[in-house]
């Protein structure tokens, strides 16, 4: 199968190369590549953000390449700039696959989504036969609801793109949920979660000392990634600490742009922590280097997260992955992987009490600690491998194509369910 991959917003390069990057450049690096593997042609379309990005086609793996499509200013852009330029992008898109046809088209994100109906409505070939898949990393009806800013036209733009494509594939239960809120069929929406590497990300292998002020054992280490705005949550763990005037915390910033020294958001909470008497306590990292990360979890005791919003789960998989205990708050994303008080526990809020008392509650017993972390790895190796999310996206491909429905929704039905039960 021919498939074009349309990412307006990002790029799988910065993943491929081991760079620090966006969960949605972890998403399209690991699931192209797999599913090449599974014997695929896969093209990824995207916007050209650098001059110095080549032009044409450029071979990324074995059966995968990215193709850079000129639209807007070659640098960088936040989501409104995007929407801004996505008929442009949409043009040079219906160029490109009118030159190269492919046997189904996978937008991710709602931009993206956008581009690929402009691409087939200004098609000089007829490229309306080809099905549509639209994969939502996140919802701004389920952003809203978790305090974040509103925007209608997405919100509207979300919908249609849902009743347009000929399937939809969101990471949660909690999407799928707002979807049908908006009116969109639940079968029409098939749940395929976030990924973790499961071979980069294990119990096995080095820890790292580097950034821990106390050695292993002598203080409890809680470690977290997230962005470090205010969404994240990490005011509300630097809060935390106060509480549980045993442990140290790690932020591990997720910024795939700015560094510690330079982020804005790290220096207001620099001087949260000092104005709270925890600054010896809590260190700021990051970004970190794919390869250094797995080294970085491992040498840590609970994984904490207090997002008040996690469309992907990603960081919590990784943590899973390498057998650490994970208390994060139910947003998103994150009830899908972690099992409550089987593979960690489930905040309701991640307000700083919680947090403490979620935390000290599994620090406080060993066996349960342990027993969090055995199940954090069996799960994330059971469910959430990129190999099998590669499948259930292949399948959402096939149920996409009109020819190939009538049959296959009882057996993909039986793969999901089978990994939901785990």
């Amino acid at each position: 199968m021919k498939i074009a991959m349309i990412a307006e917003h990002t790029t799988p390069l910065p993943a491929h190369r081991g760079e620090p990057a966006c969960p949605a450049s972890l998403h399209l690096c690991a699931l192209s590549r797999q599913l090449a593997k599974r014997g695929h042609k896969v093209t990824v379309y995207v916007r050209r953000s650098d001059p110095e990005q080549p032009e044409g086609r450029t071979r990324m793996a074995r059966g995968v390449s990215v193709t850079h499509l000129d639209a807007g200013p070659a640098r960088p852009l936040d989501e409104r700039e995007h929407a801004e330029h996505t008929g442009a992008f949409g043009t040079a898109l219906a160029a490109a696959l009118d030159e190269d046809r492919p046997d189904v088209l996978h937008a991710i994100g709602w931009t993206s989504g956008l581009a690929a109906l402009h691409a087939q409505a200004h098609s000089e070939r007829d490229q309306s036969a080809i099905p549509l898949v639209q994969t939502f990393h996140s919802l701004n009806a389920a952003e809203q609801r978790s305090g974040m800013d509103s925007d209608p036209q997405r919100t509207r733009m979300e919908s249609i793109l849902a009743s347009r494509a000929d399937r939809v594939i969101v990471h949660s239960t909690d999407q799928q949920n707002e979807l049908a809120r908006l009116g969109v069929p639940r079968h029409h929406v098939g749940v395929v979660p976030f990924g973790v590497d499961t071979d980069h990300f294990t119990v096995e292998g080095g820890t790292s000392s580097e950034y821990w002020r106390s050695s292993r054992g002598e203080r409890p280490r809680l470690v977290a990634v997230t962005s470090l705005d205010r969404s994240g949550g990490a005011d509300r763990l630097v809060d935390s600490l106060l509480r549980m005037p045993e442990a140290e915390l790690l932020l591990v910033s997720t910024s795939s742009r700015t560094g510690v020294p330079l982020d804005e958001d790290a220096r207001r909470l620099e001087i949260r922590a000092k104005e709270a008497g925890v600054e010896d306590r809590l260190h700021l990292v990051g970004p970190v280097e794919r390869k250094e990360l797995p080294r970085l979890l491992r040498s840590a005791d609970v994984f904490v997260s207090a997002a008040s919003y996690d469309p992907y789960g990603g960081a919590v998989l990784e943590a899973m992955a390498c057998g650490l205990p994970v208390v994060a708050t139910a947003t998103g994303a994150v009830p899908g992987a972690v099992l409550h008080r089987t593979s960690g526990v489930l905040m309701r809020f991640g307000h700083p009490d919680e947090v403490a008392r979620a935390v000290r509650a599994v620090l406080g017993t060993p066996t349960m600690s342990t027993a969090y972390g055995i199940a954090a790895v069996d799960r994330a190796r059971s469910r959430f491998t990129w190999q099998r999310i590669a499948t259930e996206t292949e399948i959402a491909y096939e149920r996409a194509r009109p020819a190939e429905r009538d049959g296959l929704d009882e057996e993909a039905d039986g793969l999901v369910l089978s990994g939901a039960a785990r």
